[in-house]
């Protein structure tokens, strides 16, 4: 059932950009001239073959005629009402002017037919009313197809506002947690440099190293770019090494983190800074210290995912499965890949770990 609506939605939006091939629109105007013409004449239209290229040539001209008029005027029909609750008076403009301008040409082509030979030996004007009357059911059901298509567009035009509109709000989220996240940082690193070039002067300089590494990639990822920016699990890793020197420098035996990444999806890309928020989230919630260790995990599954592992051991309360930079992070993950299952989050008494997919471009 999925196929042919989503077959049905690329069909639509075609119609709403002219985006027709001339096969289609040559295909579509030749199956209306036989139907027009097998509805005024029924079996005679196939009778003969000077009535068949006679009516069919007729049909076709008003036809097209009645197409090319019908558009110029719906369009300055919804430029006039472009309001979605404006839809019962788009309906009805569109339905009395198809109604006018199809009608007309048909008593307009009325003399043609007469002297084709198509209508008879006289005028049958009951006839004639009969096709005004269906022309007008006709122009009814196109006026409804048209107002189904312009709300179809009105509606992918507002998801994708909508959506814009998340992502920014996603990224404003992400930024104030990054700007949360560095000052913080900053601090705890200065306080352990501080200890650091009185007691051991070369682990100082290895850290200061480090530490430059650091704030180097993230003011390479916070450029003029940070919104469409996404990086790859490779380069993520290489900062992650700076930053776990960084930890372990401060936290000694009281952090352990191990990676297990398969070379294979070293090339995915993912969200920068990912490992920082999810590592100092743990920090956060949970006790650090050598008699209670922290360990981390951070792996790659058989199916190209990340998977983000750590024993939970909470300072006071239980850790909140949606804190503010991982629901941020969560949502932007959904975001990219548009669908609600891309991030998983999993917690038991004992651990907690989140899943992410890598994107492959």
């Amino acid at each position: 059932m999925k196929i042919p609506i989503m077959a049905l939605e690329g069909y639509i939006t075609k119609i709403g950009r002219k985006q027709l091939s001339v096969t289609t629109s040559a295909l579509i105007l030749s199956v209306a001239t036989l139907l027009a013409g097998l509805g005024l004449w029924q079996g005679r239209y196939f009778a003969d073959s000077p009535r068949f290229l006679t009516g069919s040539a007729i049909n076709l001209a008003a036809i097209w005629t009645a197409y090319r008029v019908n558009v110029a005027l719906s369009l300055r029909i919804t430029g006039f009402l472009p309001d979605t609750e404006q839809s019962i008076y788009r309906v009805a403009l569109w339905f009395g002017v198809y109604g006018i301008v199809n009608v007309a040409l048909f008593w307009v082509a009325l003399p043609l037919y007469y002297q084709a030979g198509l209508t008879g030996t006289g005028f049958d004007l009951s006839w004639a009313l009969r096709v005004s009357f269906f022309i007008l059911s006709g122009s009814l059901i196109c006026a409804g197809l048209t107002e189904l298509t312009y709300a179809f567009r009105q509606w992918r035009s507002n998801q994708a506002e909508v959506e814009q509109m998340q992502e920014k709000q996603l990224q404003t989220e992400l930024d104030a947690v990054k700007q949360q996240v560095n000052p913080h940082f900053l601090f705890n690193c200065l306080n352990s440099l501080s200890v650091l070039i009185a007691d051991a002067p070369a682990t100082a300089e290895k850290f200061v190293d480090e530490m430059s590494k650091v704030y180097r990639y993230q003011l390479s990822i916070n450029g003029p770019d940070k919104e469409d920016i996404l990086v790859t699990l490779d380069s993520e890793l290489r900062f992650l090494k700076s930053y776990i020197y960084l930890l372990e420098t401060r936290f000694e035996s009281g952090i352990g983190i191990t990676l297990d990444v398969k070379e294979v999806f070293l090339a995915g890309h993912m969200v920068p800074l990912t490992f920082q928020i999810l590592t100092d989230h743990a920090i956060h919630y949970n006790m650090v210290s050598p008699t209670r260790p922290l360990h981390i995990s951070i792996s790659t599954t058989d199916t190209g995912q990340l998977e983000f592992r750590h024993n939970r051991q909470p300072k006071v309360l239980n850790m909140p499965l949606e804190t503010p930079g991982i629901n941020a992070l969560a949502t932007k993950y959904k975001l990219l890949f548009n669908r609600a299952g891309a991030v998983q989050l999993k917690e038991d008494e004992r651990h907690f770990s989140i899943i992410l997919p890598l994107i492959f471009t």
